[in-house]
């Protein structure tokens, strides 16, 4: 294994002077499950946030909801979602509401944007869930509901951490988060493909509903046929190969704007991945504003050894 144990730097440039400094610490594993490389403390273990998304969504394949429900390859990725709330992701959001005899007040993540709010998707899955089989409604967010037990056990075997070592708390939208080490999490994501095949299929078919037009996991996606993205708050990226590769990059201290420059850098430098125009633009040196648009800094990545 190569392995290297000092951090990615992210730093934020304001005119001559550094302001700003995030360490990333970041794990990547082949498609044996093996560590070939990792950045800082690896073993760190946070929450997966909306990373598990993708893995929340893959029990509605499994056990027929997705199909007993007409659904097709755009309401899985829905599912799978952190949308901004374009119009393109609340219009499906309410239809599928519709095809479940449900309506945006049954939405739990958000009472004022309900549709709009970047985890109805995901949480539209879950109701279809409860519908199909029979499951409380009301009560889909509590820690001891199928729909929310169906989740961690998803990434349970992903990972291969037993669900009852895993530590868990309540994510931002109000259903169950679980912990895991980053490297646990890139072992999850190089797995995705091949324990959910139609859930990464449904994603890379679908690059702007995951996130919106502009939006990084979006960029990063339509860059690079194949590779799936998946961000999570309090700075967390992964992404899944198509050669079966899984990325996890975790900013230590939650900065949203570190950890996509510390995956877009892997992938490009590190994985032999090409280095393309629209996603060059994104990376490199991106820049940092004043509140009239002007530039007055730039953020710059440093990988270990550069």
């Amino acid at each position: 294994m190569t392995s290297q144990y000092d951090p990615i730097v992210v730093d934020v440039w304001r005119g001559p002077s550094v302001e700003s400094r995030h360490q990333l610490a970041a794990s990547v594993v082949d498609d044996r499950g093996a560590e070939v490389a990792r950045y800082g403390d690896a073993d760190f273990s946070t929450y997966w946030r909306s990373s598990a998304k993708p893995f929340q969504a893959r029990p509605w394949v499994d056990d027929g909801t997705i199909d007993h429900f007409g659904w097709g390859v755009p309401e899985t990725a829905i599912i799978c979602a952190s949308h901004v709330g374009a119009p393109v992701h609340v219009d499906l959001v309410r239809r599928m509401l519709a095809d479940i005899g449900l309506s945006e007040d049954d939405l739990r993540c958000d009472h004022k944007l309900k549709a709009a709010h970047n985890c109805s998707g995901n949480h539209t899955g879950m109701l279809a869930a409860c519908v199909h089989h029979g499951w409380d409604v009301p009560t889909y967010q509590r820690a001891d509901h199928p729909a929310q037990v169906a989740g961690i056990e998803s990434v349970a075997e992903a990972t291969g951490i037993a669900a009852t070592d895993m530590p868990c708390g309540v994510d931002g939208c109000g259903i169950v988060v679980y912990a895991t080490p980053i490297t646990a999490m890139a072992r999850g994501y190089a797995r995705l493909p091949r324990l959910a095949p139609r859930i990464a299929a449904a994603m890379l078919a679908h690059p702007v509903l995951i996130e919106g037009e502009g939006e990084e996991d979006t960029v990063i996606m339509q860059a690079f046929p194949g590779v799936i993205s998946k961000g999570g708050a309090e700075g967390l990226c992964c992404a899944a190969l198509p050669d079966g590769w899984g990325i996890a990059v975790k900013a230590l201290d939650g900065a949203s704007r570190a950890p996509g420059l510390g995956l877009m850098a892997l992938l490009v430098r590190h994985l032999g991945l090409p280095d393309v125009p629209e996603l060059a633009r994104r990376r490199s040196r991106p820049p940092v504003l004043d509140s009239a648009g002007d530039v007055v800094g730039e953020l710059v990545v440093s990988l270990p050894g550069d």
